[in-house]
């Protein structure tokens, strides 16, 4: 059974690769990191679940089949696929394939078409090369408010020197020296009028000396 089993799913999988379809293209959109729900469409009143085909036409998800159940599970009635994370890298065509009920030969395919979309805010978040360049930015942006802050500093040390130099040089300036000068009282320089010199030792009669040089 099992060599009859493994020749009928090569068989199925040949009609896959060729294009055998069912049906219409069913579209999912699903956010990364969500629950992904695939419908099994050819599943129904006349046709009943066998497995799922993933993208990668080498895993084949259904009963007898082993799978990652802590990342895939399936309905074994209706053929409805749960994805657990989707990443982006699992975006992609699935094929659901059934088989007849009454005729085992009748084979209905379905396929559904994955779409992965980002979350924009989580790759803000968790993205490696967004960070990098946040962090970047947010290092440019310290070390502009550093040079400012340093310029603003030198211009005002400068503009202080100057001032002070300016007032040094006005207080050493020749119109601001005032030498130490005596200033007591002026001596008196005698002064000679008609009636002699004006000194009490110098002031001699001389005709009355003469008189008594006669004598």
């Amino acid at each position: 059974m099992n060599v009859i089993y493994f020749i009928f799913l090569c068989l199925l999988l040949s009609l896959l690769e060729n294009g055998a379809d069912g049906g219409s293209v069913t579209v999912t959109e699903v956010p990364a990191g969500h629950l992904a729900e695939l419908p099994c469409l050819s599943s129904d009143d006349h046709h009943r679940f066998m497995f799922w085909q993933l993208t990668d036409d080498n895993r084949i998800i259904g009963p007898g089949n082993p799978m990652d159940e802590n990342k895939y599970n399936y309905e074994v009635l209706t053929g409805k696929l749960f994805i657990k994370g989707v990443s982006t890298a699992e975006s992609g065509f699935y094929k659901c394939v059934s088989k007849g009920i009454s005729d085992h030969s009748a084979i209905n395919i379905h396929v559904v078409e994955l779409i992965v979309k980002k979350d924009w805010e989580d790759v803000w978040e968790n993205d490696f090369e967004t960070n990098l360049l946040r962090g970047m930015a947010a290092v440019m942006v310290i070390v502009v408010a550093i040079a400012i802050v340093l310029f603003i500093i030198t211009t005002k040390r400068r503009r202080n020197r100057r001032f002070f130099d300016l007032e040094e040089s006005r207080e050493n300036s020749p119109a601001k020296y005032t030498p130490n000068v005596y200033t007591g009282p002026a001596p008196t320089i005698p002064t000679i009028d008609e009636g002699g010199i004006d000194n009490e030792a110098l002031d001699i009669d001389f005709p009355r000396v003469f008189k008594q040089m006669q004598k």
